[in-house]
């Protein structure tokens, strides 16, 4: 018998944080999944999840992802071999332009599906692992010095996490600066910190801060400068400081392509969203590797489902040496799973049931589900 995908449904879930969290755009206090669930005529469930940090970060939403889920990608997927992973994205790609949150979703559910019917780990679908678990920098992003210091220090003592970000971009570049170098100084000799400004810093400022983060100790300067901005990454690289971080600028493998011939980057972030799906990050994290360029395991702050199908795919990558920010399930207040990931001495682990390994609560589920949504034609 034909195996073909026969159901699709597509949930909005917002589910509370521990503490509010400071992004250069926005500060948040709950956060909004897309949950995907894809069923085969055999009965199979494959499970997606689209989040994003705000529709201020690649201009996706999850109201966004459901729309287009549900109305374009739902009438290309009926019918259709979930194993053709391949040529189902093609498709979508023909169809729909851009929307590479809601592509990453649907290819998720795809691999759950495979990897379910193959009986093994979606990692083994992308050739295994060749890190069995990976360590986890947590985001400071209180926005306060003595704050995210103490913060940093509880995380520590505890053994949760002893590597760190902060997040910046609220302030004007050079208030900004000074208050990551004054973290950085208080934690010199117990921890690193890397900071991760979202775009916001301007070319001008950021160079005259760099010798002062360089002494303070800051491990990376993630995305200081906007998306478009690559001779300016190129230009603080090229200062041989603070190593330079790429992430919205290293999103598809055309751009991945341009900051490695321009020599723009030490370090890519990952993203499996961003990208598009797991196989189009292998795919760029061969392309960095192939340059010599390491790789950092990113995050759109996923529950437990989408840190998981990032962590399949970061365990398979060599030249991922550089860890991972896969916090999401530690950072909610709750999860959508009935077991949540492993997390524990600073390192994050691998479920090993087939498929993503995690199956959804469906009494969380129904707790977190958003009961209106606007939909092309309205509320729901």
């Amino acid at each position: 018998m034909k195996i073909k995908i026969t159901r699709i449904t597509a949930d909005i879930v917002d589910i509370p944080l521990k503490r509010s969290h400071q992004f250069s755009a926005a500060k948040i206090d709950a956060k909004p999944f897309l949950i995907l669930q894809m069923e085969t005529n055999e009965g199979v469930i494959g499970i997606g999840e689209g989040t994003t940090p705000g529709i201020w970060w690649g201009g996706e939403s999850v109201e966004t992802m459901k729309l287009v889920i549900d109305q374009y990608f739902s009438p290309l997927l009926y019918d259709e071999d979930p194993r053709q992973i391949e040529r189902i994205l093609g498709r979508m790609d023909r169809q729909v332009f851009g929307n590479e949150f809601a592509k990453a979703t649907v290819e998720m559910a795809l691999y759950d599906i495979v990897g379910k019917l193959a009986g093994v780990p979606v990692y083994q679908l992308f050739g295994g692992q060749y890190y069995e678990k990976l360590p986890t920098r947590w985001a400071l992003a209180i926005g306060k010095v003595e704050e995210d210091v103490e913060e940093a220090k509880v995380k520590m003592e505890g053994n949760v996490h002893h590597q760190f970000k902060m997040k910046a971009g609220n302030l004007p570049t050079a208030e900004d600066a000074d208050r990551a170098i004054k973290v950085a100084e208080k934690l010199k000799g117990l921890t690193t910190v890397g900071v991760d400004p979202n775009g916001s810093w301007d070319e001008l400022t950021t160079r005259k801060w760099m010798d002062r983060l360089y002494k303070a100790g800051i491990a990376f300067l993630e995305q200081p400068l906007p998306k478009w901005d690559i001779d300016g990454l190129a230009r603080l690289k090229e200062m041989k400081k603070v190593p330079i971080m790429a992430d919205e600028s290293a999103s598809t493998l055309s751009e991945v392509d341009q900051l490695i011939k321009r020599e723009a980057v030490d370090i890519i972030s990952l993203k499996v969203h961003k990208s598009g799906g797991m196989s189009r990050v292998k795919k760029i994290a061969a392309m960095a590797e192939a340059a010599g360029v390491p790789c950092f395991g990113g995050t759109s702050l996923e529950s437990s489902i989408g840190t998981t199908a990032a962590l399949h795919v970061y365990s398979t990558i060599p030249n991922l040496t550089e860890g991972c920010e896969l916090f999401g399930p530690i950072w909610l207040a709750d999860d959508i799973v009935d077991q949540p990931l492993k997390l524990s001495g600073g390192h994050i682990f691998l479920p090993e049931e087939s498929g993503l390994g995690v199956t959804i609560s469906q009494e969380k589920l129904n707790k977190y589900r958003r009961k209106n949504v606007m939909s092309a034609g309205g509320t729901q």
